[in-house]
């Protein structure tokens, strides 16, 4: 029977290669009102670290960075939604923005908030990966 490999999530413990945050993601950033969505990259060099990478022309024309560092600030935690659903807070220390992240398998979710106005919601995106990625990083063994 084939096995599916597992990865280890910070404060969690093993779960299966679909909660792999690593490596890169394309998202799209949307602005609350409904304008159109920003596309970009984000990539996840570790679970405290990675960089959202957005079109240059498009962050330009909203007056946002091109390129976002991101840092985790708190714990990654099962939400009380089931289902495995992962949930963590990143800070992009220079544009001022917290993110709260919910993952689940093959979609990740970020609310972006104003660090110092955590009320105000700047931006959602979400950002997914394809099966083909998932096949292509976590092949299945099929020996027995």
């Amino acid at each position: 029977m084939p096995k599916h490999p597992t990865v280890m999530v910070p404060n969690v413990g093993p779960m299966d290669h679909a909660w792999d945050v690593l490596g890169e993601w394309q998202v799209e950033l949307e602005h609350p009102e409904g304008d159109e969505p920003l596309r970009g990259t984000v990539n996840f060099r570790s679970w405290a670290e990675g960089e959202l990478k957005l079109e240059p022309a498009a962050a330009a024309a909203i007056g946002v960075p091109r390129t976002i560092a991101l840092e985790r600030t708190s714990d990654v935690h099962r939400t009380d939604a089931g289902g495995g659903a992962l949930q963590w807070v990143l800070l992009a220390p220079a544009s001022k923005w917290s993110l709260q992240v919910t993952m689940w398998p093959g979609a990740l979710h970020l609310f972006v908030h104003d660090a110092d106005d955590e009320d105000e919601q700047l931006y959602r995106a979400r950002a997914t990966r394809t099966p083909a990625y998932y096949a292509r990083k976590y092949p299945l063994d099929d020996a027995e």
